[in-house]
């Protein structure tokens, strides 16, 4: 198709040859001729058009696959993202993993970044003893600390509301000993002291028995700190916003990212387990109780180490009152290590004590069905177990005086 500036020069030329003159006295060839090279001309330009129309279609089907190929690469990309601190790097926002329970090799769901596997998962453990006026211990009325209901669950040390005293500025934790170094007897000597009926074999190696008391005070009713992704509607809907979340370091499950609302929530559980083990007779039969509860221990002004627990009426309480006596069989179990006595990596598989107490009946108490008003002890005085009237009894807030501590075996 000729353009318009052609078209023009055309129609100019041939108004001229047809006012002019008549063709006897008109040379034409000069006309011829520009026609000509402006027909050239115009050819040539369509050539260049169609040929840049060609080089525009091309780079633009180019640009279609670079972004279909970048969003397939993105695609492949995401799918590696494992962690929360992966996909919040995807956001701009970096930083590392901080372990809530830095005693404890392992982590939320199992996920452990390299840097987080320690040469040992038995160091210096930290934790805050007690304070005297704790009130979950010692003053009657602290419901807010206890659960009203059985079994009790006691908040400890995290329950502000149950403590009038200030917390004291933290400082250096002292060094609680190593596990294995005995304490209760201190020459190690068991042997009399368990009740074997054969051979004796002691679990008591590369840190896999707490038979060190202060080392044992570090773990035993002392609790983990986890962390999981709530739905709520309180909460975040993007990982851009999650990433800017409160104690976002301590926690490597990845955010949802469905379009709903999550929180950061933060939930803890007993670092072991405390199976409590009593008798009791009954028409002439010996019968034995187990049972398991979330206790703590504490190092009292006497120098001793003490147990106590809030519970509701059953058979470990009065087999305790009666009997003066019960052993604790405290364990924890790491279902990852491949090395029964311990792991240089991992910590052993199976570690903890077993514990042979007595009641302290100068800082026991029954109490009544209300879990609060005492009706046994109470005043700082010893009670006679032998006067109890368990009907009028329906919680137990027992001190046990920690008497011997031996491996497991």
């Amino acid at each position: 198709m000729m353009n318009n500036k052609f078209k023009i020069s055309l129609i100019c030329a041939a108004v001229i040859a047809l006012t002019g003159c008549n063709d006897d006295d008109t040379d034409t060839s000069g006309l011829e001729q520009q026609i000509k090279t402006l027909e050239t001309q115009n050819a040539q330009l369509e050539s260049d058009k169609a040929a840049l129309q060609e080089t525009t279609d091309q780079a633009l089907a180019d640009n279609e696959s670079l972004v279909s190929d970048n969003a397939a690469l993105q695609a492949k990309a995401t799918s590696y993202i494992s962690t929360f601190q992966e996909q919040c790097a995807e956001e701009g926002v970096n930083f590392e993993y901080e372990n809530p329970n830095p005693d404890n090799p392992f982590v939320n769901n199992a996920q452990v970044p390299m840097p987080q596997m320690t040469s040992t998962s038995i160091g210096t453990y930290a934790a805050t003893p007690l304070p005297e006026d704790h009130e979950g211990r010692d003053n009657s009325t602290c419901t807010s600390c206890h659960s009203a209901q059985a079994p009790d669950v006691h908040y400890g040390e995290n329950c502000t509301s149950c403590h009038t005293f200030e917390a004291p500025e933290p400082g250096p934790d002292p060094d609680p000993g190593a596990p294995d170094t005995p304490t209760h007897p201190a020459d190690g000597n068991w042997d009399a002291l368990t009740g074997a009926s054969a051979g004796t074999f002691y679990y008591n190696k590369d840190g896999a028995s707490f038979v060190n008391a202060a080392f044992l005070n570090t773990r035993f009713g002392k609790m983990n700190s986890f962390y999981e992704w709530k739905a709520s509607d309180s909460g975040v809907k993007t990982v851009k916003s999650a990433c800017g979340l409160p104690n976002r370091e301590h926690i490597t499950t990845k955010f949802p990212d469905d379009g709903n609302a999550y929180v950061l929530s933060e939930y803890k559980n007993f670092k072991g387990a405390a199976t409590f083990v009593t008798q009791r007779e009954e028409n002439g039969q010996s019968i034995a109780s187990a049972a398991t509860f979330g206790p703590s221990m504490h190092l009292g002004d006497d120098g001793e180490y003490y147990v106590t627990l809030l519970i509701t009426k059953n058979n470990t309480c009065k087999n305790l009152v009666d009997n003066n006596a019960g052993e604790i069989h405290y364990y924890e179990f790491d279902t990852r290590s491949s090395v029964k006595l311990g792991s240089p990596d991992m910590g052993p598989r199976n570690a903890g004590a077993r514990i042979q107490v007595t009641t302290d009946y100068n800082a026991t108490e029954l109490r009544s069905y209300d879990w609060a008003t005492p009706v046994y002890g109470g005043n700082g005085q010893a009670f006679d177990p032998a006067i109890v009237d368990w009907t009028a009894v329906g919680a137990c807030s027992l001190s046990l005086k920690v008497e011997t501590i031996y491996p497991l075996g």
